[in-house]
């Protein structure tokens, strides 16, 4: 009996805690516009716009402090608990949470009370989450989605850890004023055996950081507060978590902070072994430092945070003895998104072997110019390229030629001569066949490329596509491809984010929404940064695909010098001019559940080498966004085709016509409106009798497809002088039908009379039709018989014949 009691016990504990981790936690509460007047701590992060919430801090530490371990989870870890986060839209977002320490055991043993954790998103399961918790700064935390946009939770004010603000980063652009230089003191072989990319995520790789600060730095993310080793290492742990979680989801690689790295921490300017101002200076005093400190055997790669407002770095510099540690990242406000990610995310980039990869301003070599302008990702230069800034911050992700630098470093490079590996359990994407490559378009015209892939566990896939065309020896202005030299061979088209679905249009449909604007404001995910191209030339692409699988994501690539697929995707330009919808245009209103003529250039289209015979004819709604409402699946590629509008009001209506068997396509450069309308038949010519009767009847029908109400008045144009014109019935119900008569006809000379009928019916358009109204010739014909030299007697066949045609009687007596 005491051995069942025990084990029932046992049995309702286990399922107690299974239970308790399974159910959702919730920890923050919205706060409105309050925080500003119930805070007394000091704001440094001002994003132009955020929500606020309350946090629980007693408890949200309880919850924190009983996650499981990392290594504990099982494959599609449902054991993991589940927390909810607050969200820029100030709802809260459910994710499966665990610990996941980027701290060596015997440094994590020194701060048991911070912890770092990583989760992945539930509704969203695009999303993977960073975050940490300490008593100094409280919690901080990073999530990375394409679906809802990139967001940072942070406390409003510093010291007052009970509330946050949650928001997307594109709303706070507070970098600026940043350098980098990089030195190459690590050449490549010659002629390196690895020249594409590899596949990553199976395997997590995992480096020990030696991460040290000056006083500068410990002083500026302490402040108000006198600095303190526990305080800047918390601020210290925050920035390499973020960092973390763009390079386990990017390239399956951690860094854990060595388990002495507090002896790293300075907190005197004035006494530290560092020139806090001088990246380059620094560069040596860190790894002579490091060494000294830490001793060479203990750490993978070095580090230094300094408030110098620049960054420098060695490339491919971890493992390598003697210029591991070199790479230092200043910035004179060292904390959020433009710290941790455009700043020491890219430093730490350039030790992992990736080059700059813009081709508008800095120090890209030849072989790495990918990006237009200042380059939107992680080793580009987004914010700090003056009148070249593609966006005010980098996105976080790797353009492909860096991840193909830095996947060949980690796999096959000096980066297999240090750190340790593990499976992650994560099983790579694989990428279909990429469907058109090699076809032909015309010049100036937008296109879409296309790409799936299949995932054995069924992650969240995300696509990218992106140009894989260098620049050359020079840098060029990020619209330079727009002329006719240099714009055979410079990138056209910036990096985008990665999508949801396998689909990318060139440029953005935001672009050609906005009419290809000629310099657009550098925006986060804007206008700038895409440009088509108006001469002959060839143009090359990757497709990127990734799983988003927190802790060690699944990355893949397809087209030149990809993972999967090294054989390269090319669009080919060609012709003299473009293909143009030319109507609807934009402005003016189409009839709905009428007929409506589409036209548009095909632009030689119909001929090699474009070799497109039909297109496609699709309606939009939204203004341009989707094109849902098929108006013809397959038609004539000649330039113009007759619809039927269906039953909509719309003002923000497009229309888009695409190649068939192509892969570009043009629509209406700006929006018009659709109104609900009635139509007219098509009545046959009238001809008239013999003789010319007074007046010309005929029956005109109403069609009404959208089950109009009201009533349409008729009258009547173009009738010729001295008649009129009269309807059975005026006005007339949409769906009935009404004679019309043109009176005074006796009168007329031979010939067509066009009449142009109007019918107007209040919140449609007006429609016309047109009647044509034939009255016969009356000339009187001459009459002779064909018998020559006889006479027309009853037993002979005769044949007469008229001299003229028209109206007139014949009598013929015996």
């Amino acid at each position: 009996m005491h051995k069942l009691y025990k084990g029932l016990l046992a049995l309702i504990l286990t399922a107690t805690i299974s239970l308790s981790l399974s159910a959702q936690q919730s920890f923050f509460g919205f706060a409105g516009a309050n925080m500003k007047r119930t805070t007394t701590g000091k704001q440094e992060i001002f994003p132009q716009r955020y929500a606020g919430f309350t946090l629980d801090i007693v408890g949200l530490k309880s919850f924190l402090w009983s996650l499981p371990a990392e290594k504990t989870l099982n494959k599609s870890r449902s054991n993991a608990p589940v927390l909810q986060l607050p969200m820029p839209d100030g709802k809260l977002a459910r994710f499966k949470v665990w610990e996941s320490s980027i701290m060596e055991p015997g440094l994590a043993a020194k701060f048991p009370e911070m912890r770092q954790f990583l989760g992945q998103g539930i509704e969203d399961p695009f999303a993977s989450v960073r975050f940490d918790f300490n008593p100094y700064t409280g919690f901080h935390a990073q999530i990375l989605s394409v679906a809802t946009g990139r967001v940072f939770i942070d406390p409003y004010a510093k010291g007052d850890l009970s509330l946050y603000m949650s928001y997307y980063t594109k709303d706070y652009t507070g970098g600026g004023g940043f350098t980098c230089e990089v030195t190459d003191i690590n050449p490549l072989p010659a002629n390196p055996a690895v020249v594409t990319a590899n596949c990553l995520g199976t395997t997590m790789r995992t480096y020990r950081l030696a991460l040290a600060c000056t006083g500068e730095y410990a002083v500026a993310v302490c402040s108000p507060s006198a600095p303190t080793i526990p305080l800047t290492a918390a601020a210290m742990l925050t920035s390499m978590n973020r960092v973390n979680g763009v390079y386990e989801t990017e390239v399956s690689l951690r860094m854990i902070l060595v388990a002495s790295n507090d002896n790293l921490i300075y907190l005197n300017g004035g006494s530290d072994p560092y020139t806090n101002n001088n990246g380059g200076t620094m560069l040596g005093e860190n790894q002579a430092n490091i060494d000294g400190v830490i001793g060479t055997a203990n750490y993978d790669i070095g580090h230094v945070f300094s408030t110098g407002g620049g960054g420098v770095a060695v490339l491919r510099s971890p493992c390598n003895s003697g210029s591991k540690a070199q790479g230092v990242t200043g910035r004179g406000l060292p904390i959020g998104d433009p710290f941790d990610i455009d700043y020491v995310a890219h430093e730490m980039g350039h030790q992992w072997g990736g080059n700059h990869s813009m081709a508008g301003c800095g120090s890209s070599p030849n072989s790495t110019k990918y990006e237009v302008g200042s380059g939107t990702t992680i080793q580009a230069y987004a914010g700090i390229c003056g009148g070249e800034n593609i966006q005010p911050n980098s996105d976080p992700y790797f353009h492909p030629i860096s991840f193909d630098e830095i996947s060949n470093y980690i796999t096959t490079g000096g980066g297999t001569g240090c750190g340790t590996t593990a499976a992650t359990l994560n099983t790579l994407p694989i990428i279909n066949p990429l469907p058109n490559n090699g076809l032909t378009i015309p010049i100036a015209t937008p296109f879409t490329l296309e790409g799936s892939a299949t995932d054995a566990d069924g992650d969240a896939l995300t696509y990218c596509w992106e140009q894989w065309d260098i620049g050359g020896a020079n840098f060029y202005t990020w619209n330079a491809g727009a002329t006719a030299a240099p714009g055979n061979t410079v990138p056209l088209f910036k990096s985008r984010v990665p999508k949801t679905t396998g689909s990318r249009t060139f440029p953005d449909i935001a672009v050609i929404n906005a009419g290809y604007p000629a310099n657009p404001a550098a925006t986060m995910g804007g206008l700038k940064g895409e440009t088509l191209s108006p001469v002959a030339r060839s143009m090359n692409f990757r497709l990127t695909v990734r799983d988003n699988r927190a802790g060690g994501g699944g990355v893949v690539s397809s087209g030149g010098g990809g993972c999967q697929s090294s054989t390269g995707f090319t669009v080919n330009v060609s012709g003299t001019e473009p293909f143009l919808l030319t109507a609807p245009n934009g402005g003016g209103t189409s009839p709905g559940g009428a007929t409506e003529t589409i036209t548009w250039n095909i632009a030689g289209t119909n001929l090699s080498p474009f070799n497109v015979s039909n297109v496609k004819i699709s309606l939009s709604l939204d203004g341009g966004l989707t094109y849902p409402n098929v108006l013809a699946a397959s038609t004539a590629n000649d330039g113009s085709e007759t619809v039927l509008m269906p039953c909509v009001n719309s003002s923000t209506a497009r229309v888009k016509v695409e190649a068939l068997g192509n892969i570009f396509y043009d629509v209406s450069n700006n929006n018009f409106t659709i109104q609900t309308s009635f139509d007219f038949n098509s009545p046959a010519t009238v001809i008239s009798g013999c003789p010319v009767p007074a007046s010309l009847t005929t029956t005109l029908g109403t069609l009404n497809p959208c089950s109009l109400g009201g009533t349409i008045s008729l009258s009547a144009t173009g009738n010729p002088p001295g008649t009129t014109v009269s309807f059975g019935t005026n006005p007339v119900a949409p769906g009935s039908s009404s004679t019309v008569t043109l009176n005074n006809t006796a009168a007329l000379a031979p010939g067509n009379y066009t009449i142009t009928i109007t019918g107007t019916l209040a919140g449609s358009p007006v429609r016309t039709r047109n009647i044509v109204f034939t009255i016969s010739n009356t000339v009187t014909p001459s009459l002779y018989y064909t018998t020559s030299g006889t006479n027309c007697l009853r037993w002979r066949k005769c044949q007469f014949q008229c001299s003229s045609r028209g109206c007139f009687r014949l009598s013929m007596a015996a």
